[in-house]
């Protein structure tokens, strides 16, 4: 996880996880939610899609993402 950006039991809902993505910008962080049910992140085949969308979101293909299971 990219320092300055924390992670808060209300930011995973209950039944899901949610992947975070980050972005460094100069002025600073740029971040990026997208909260995905359990059973839909359970199939291998849909993950990679997934990632790839809150990438889209956060601007940047090649952002690190962080699978928030609880916090």
């Amino acid at each position: 996880m990219t320092r300055g950006h924390i992670h808060r039991p209300a930011d995973v809902a209950p039944g899901t996880v949610t992947l975070c993505a980050t972005r460094e910008l100069p002025g600073g962080l740029q971040w990026a939610h997208l909260p995905v049910y359990r059973s839909l992140w359970a199939d291998e085949e849909l993950r990679e899609g997934f990632r790839v969308r809150v990438r889209r979101t956060v601007g940047d293909s090649s952002a690190p993402v962080e699978v928030v299971e609880g916090a």
